[in-house]
């Protein structure tokens, strides 16, 4: 990690006035807008008042910027009577209340769930306009030689054993509209799968039913005695799928629980927002205090079922949209992509066509009609945030057959999620993509879910997820979880869980590392702010249709390998306002796109081909990767004037290249003359991103790499020669000059160093004047012993010192002058045996208190091990705060003139941390994924031949506990054990604690410049 320094290492002094313009003080304190948030489980109205005030407090004390407020609802047996506590009530509207008061109160911003659980329905009498509908189907089998006569039977509703784990199942009841009514030939493929029917010809026979009765009398047609035959009779009618199930002795519909509304047209978000201002905010008051605190009216990914997804009118608006009728697409609908994330299909069968182009154009077009509905449901919930004072959020498309792309330019700040994104950059840059487009700084994410065990997340694990995010389009990350903290029944310590103990994470002052949670949440709101301010630079926009969304994307390495970034962007963002090309650039005024690439992507709408051959016309390069055949989307769509308008691209070849696998794509970008803008010129580059941020007073790298060891690698900046280079430590707030680079031309080369997990920012300033100011002189090559550079700048004057290890050094200065020297320090200091106090956090002998009782153990002049090893019979389940002190003298200069400086090495480090030096607390540490945690103390060092004292703070999980106490430790009544027992199982104790081994480095000082 101390090599990181090599580029800047930023003394103390400098932090009180390094940072001294807006666009820097916002670095350094940034406001509530960039700071991360909380998502927050309420788990129903029963939940103590005061306690839920207690935690948007906590939230607020902790820096945080806000809470993604959500009404939980758990599914399963009802802990308390929801027909009393459920949403909408007096009791939901109190604590709501009291939440708006809260946040006014502690000057937090709040994003609040429209509706229940997943905010995706609300309370309603069934079977009302605005809820969710669905096209269900029956078949009835028509015998060889036979016929059919008599009643056709009513649909049932499809289940689901997967989706009833976390969903409610369609309920049976309720009016069936027939809607269409198909015969469909069967043919006999035995080399299909089971399950797979292939449908030959298809009859239309909606109009010899009679409607009331169902009745029909129908022989298939002459001359094919050998054919199989179904009647499928398709239904129109609600899914009746709750979001939270009703009370008990509900005796209206406000305690009847909430329905899933219509996510396809704007009747269903109308529905929705009716109730929330009848019902949550019904007095003048209330919609004034949500003014005043709001941020986002928000609805989470959206987890519901259907036989079919339906609205009111689709047939009509089908045959509007897309010139013909949707029945004889209809059992070509029915395949798994169409349904929930793709699991399965509703009734255990899929039909498919011997014309694979019918049955995907048949796709495309309902897909497109369906998109449509979609997006007036989304212009309708914008439209109600906007009138309440607040923005819209919502997680977008996916988990449906929709266009996430285009949906995404539609969000005042679209939301992803690491869990549901698999922590994917390719999918990550689907949201920023779009969002670039649109002008959208806020890209939000879901982030630190993991199914495991809820307890088992540390610091270091959720900053990998973050940064995973940052790197590659996220601007703002909503953690997953803050859980309501206060009794709830049948609920023990630690507190209420949510998911079942399966999933992380329970944030807040249960967890040991919640007293160092501040150092993180300042880390990541510092990269938010850089993230979410002036101007995104992107080198490359990969064109991609997809409904649902691929998240494969483009699937090398290759274009990462040499730091190229890149999104992509949908059709709707082919007709953005800015998608203009000046000098053979992409959207000049926002991501600057140096290119298009087209990854084995041939579904072009008309409008999107003409648009790339006006991008062409101007000069933009195109990319063609795989083969260059394009057709349109839909039945309908128009093949030939996609063609010929590809066509006339193609022939373009001063600036259209063709090339047939990904692997030469990086050949064809250098014969564009295409670099990326932060270029990785080392060998065996893996794992590497960066993010560019462009304003009037600076442009901006975010560096980061995931890789699973330190590299160095050098990096050149492209056109910032202009601008002095300077260093952005995300930790501390502190900015200061980069004493390490070289200039060449109108580019900067600087060696970057990185271990696994961790960042770095550094900033090209074109008027530094109210920064501290760079050196005439600097560094622009080092060899050998020189471990870090450091700059002091005092009233008239300023230094740079190297920081050496032993042995012979270099360093070549921007003056031509090279320095060599010779580090002769002291020896390393062993640090084999420490006062070690461990905390173990538990319950108190009332389990249902929500009380922590800490049980101290200290041991003395112990060497370094994992708690469990350290004490096996006391310390094994033992999780909490382990305290660690230990004295060691400074040791004398070689000579009078000999400097010392020194920095601790710690090992492996999983832990959360924190250090002070002589009673001084050292700034925070950079945690990553480094083998050995380096921090420098040479600022806070004893005089020669005195005492110091270290003292190291290092906060566990709460994993051991939980896992020993799995029995007992319950949420509503049901045990950890029950639902996750197998993970305990699986998974043992982990070793918490300092492993060492530590030692202390000695550096020689010596004074450069």
């Amino acid at each position: 990690m101390w090599s990181l320094y090599v580029l800047a290492l930023v003394p103390i002094l400098l932090t009180l006035t390094a940072a001294s313009t807006p666009i820097f003080d916002g670095f350094a304190s940034p406001g509530l807008e960039y700071r991360p948030k909380f998502r927050y489980w309420l788990p129903d109205a029963s939940a103590d008042v005061d306690a839920v005030v207690r935690d948007v407090g906590d939230i607020a004390a902790i820096g945080a910027g806000g809470l993604e407020f959500l009404p939980y609802y758990q599914i399963g047996p009802q802990p308390t009577n929801w027909s009393e506590y459920g949403f909408g009530t007096e009791a939901y509207r109190v604590i709501f209340r009291a939440v708006m008061e809260a946040a006014a109160k502690n000057e937090i911003l709040l994003d609040f769930a429209i509706g229940a659980n997943q905010a995706q329905g609300v309370p309603s009498d069934p079977e009302e306009v605005g809820l969710a509908l669905e096209m269900a189907y029956v078949n009835v089998t028509v015998p060889v030689g036979g016929s059919f006569n008599g009643t056709l039977p009513l649909s049932t509703q499809p289940s689901s054993p997967v989706l009833s784990q976390f969903m409610y199942s369609l309920e049976e009841f309720g009016q069936q509209n027939i809607s269409a009514v198909l015969a469909v030939e069967v043919l006999n493929q035995p080399e299909e799968p089971a399950g797979t029917v292939v449908v030959g010809r298809i009859i239309d026979l909606s109009g010899d039913v009679n409607p009331e009765t169902r009745s029909i009398s129908w022989t298939p047609p002459p001359g094919d005695a050998g054919s199989t035959w179904r009647l499928m009779a398709w239904y129109q009618r609600y899914t009746n799928q709750r979001s939270i199930s009703g009370g008990p002795d509900a005796r209206n519909f406000v305690q009847n629980g909430s329905w899933i509304v219509d996510h396809f047209s704007a009747e269903g978000a109308k529905k929705m927002t009716r109730f929330f201002d009848e019902y949550i905010i019904p007095e003048t008051q209330d919609k004034e205090a949500l003014a005043r605190v709001a941020k986002y009216a928000w609805e989470d990914s959206m987890e519901m079922n259907s036989a079919l997804w339906w609205t009111q009118g689709f047939a009509e608006q089908f045959r509007t949209s897309r010139g013909y009728d949707i029945n004889d697409c209809l059992p070509f609908l029915i395949r798994a992509d169409t349904f929930w994330s793709a699991i399965g299909v509703p009734y255990g069968e899929t039909f498919v066509s011997p014309n694979e182009t019918l049955a995907d154009g048949c796709n495309d077009d309902y897909r497109i009609v369906l998109q449509e509905g979609y997006e007036q449901y989304i212009r309708a919930a914008r439209e109600w945030a906007h009138g309440t004072g607040a923005e819209y959020s919502n997680q977008p498309a996916y988990n449906l057959p929709l266009n996430m792309l285009d949906s995404v330019p539609l969000l005042d700040a679209p939301e992803g999620e690491s869990f549901g994104f698999d922590d994917n950059a390719n999918t990550y840059r689907q949201f920023g993509g779009p969002a670039h487009m649109a002008g959208i700084s806020v890209v939000s994410s879901e982030c630190g879910a993991v199914s495991s065990s809820g307890y088992t997340q540390t610091l270091q694990d959720l900053l990998w997820h973050i940064r995973r995010g940052l790197a590659t389009g996220i601007t703002m990350n909503v953690l997953h979880g803050y859980g309501y903290s206060g009794p709830f029944v049948n609920t023990t310590w630690p507190g209420y869980t949510v998911f079942g103990y399966r999933f992380t994470e329970m944030w807040g002052p249960r967890m040991p590392a919640w007293r160092h949670m501040n150092d993180t949440l300042a880390y990541v709101g510092r990269n938010q702010y850089l993230s979410q301010t002036g101007t995104p630079k992107v080198d490359l926009a990969f064109y991609q249709y997809a409904a649902p969304y691929n998240n494969v994307g483009y699937d090398d390495n290759n274009l990462e390998q040499l730091g190229f970034t890149y999104d992509y962007l949908g059709p709707r963002s082919f007709a953005a306002d800015m998608a203009t090309v000046e000098n053979g650039i992409l959207a000049p005024s926002g991501p600057a796109y140096k290119g298009i690439v087209f990854y084995n992507q041939t579904k072009l709408t008309v409008e999107v081909a003409e648009q790339t051959k006006k991008f062409a016309e101007a000069g933009l390069p195109i990319f063609i990767v795989g083969n260059p055949e394009f057709h349109s989307i839909g039945i309908q769509g128009d093949d030939a004037a996609v063609n010929s308008t590809m066509e006339e691209v193609l022939a373009m070849r001063d600036n259209v290249f063709v090339v047939s696998e990904a692997k030469e794509l990086p050949d064809a970008l250098a014969a564009a003359k295409i670099r990326p803008r932060a270029l990785f010129t080392s060998d065996g580059v893996v794992n590497w991103y960066s993010f560019w941020r462009n304003t009037e007073e600076a442009d901006f790298v975010f560096l980061y790499t995931d890789g699973n060891a330190t590299k160095s690698v050098n990096v050149s900046f492209e056109g910032v020669s202009k601008g002095a280079p300077y260093i952005l430590d995300a930790w501390t707030g502190d900015v200061a000059p980069l004493l390490l680079y070289s200039p060449d031309g109108l580019n900067v080369n600087v060696p970057v160093t990185l271990a696994p997990n961790q960042t770095t920012i550094v900033a090209f300033v074109n008027t530094p004047d109210s920064l501290a100011p760079p050196p005439v002189t600097f560094a622009t090559a080092i060899a050998g012993s020189v471990e870090a550079l450091k700059y002091t700048q005092a009233t008239s004057s300023s230094s740079m010192f190297a920081y050496l290890s032993s042995g012979p050094s270099s360093i070549h200065l921007s003056n031509n002058k090279t320095l060599y020297l010779t580090g002769n320090p002291p020896s390393p200091l062993s640090l084999p045996v420490w006062n070690i106090t461990i905390n173990d956090w538990q319950s108190t002998d009332d389990i249902y208190s929500m009380d922590t009782a800490v049980k101290s153990y200290s041991y003395q002049n112990r060497e370094l091990a994992a708690w469990k090893d350290l004490d096996p019979e006391t310390l094994t389940n033992t999780s909490g705060i382990g305290d660690y002190s230990i004295t060691f003298d400074t040791p004398s200069a070689g000579t009078p003139q000999q400097r010392l400086g020194a920095r601790v090495h710690l090992g492996p480090v999983k832990d959360s941390i924190r250090l002070w030096m002589n009673g001084n607390r050292l700034p925070p540490v950079d945690l990553t994924g480094s083998p050995d945690l380096v921090v420098d103390i040479t600022d806070h060092l004893a005089a020669a031949g005195q005492s110091n004292e270290l003292r190291v703070e290092l906060a566990s999980t709460l994993y051991n506990r939980l896992r020993a106490e799995k029995d007992t430790i319950s949420t509503s009544g049901i045990p950890a054990s029950l639902s996750n027992a197998e993970y305990y199982t699986e998974n043992p104790p982990r070793d918490y604690g300092l492993l060492g081994p530590a030692w202390i480095e000695w550096l020689e000082i010596v004074e450069v410049l």
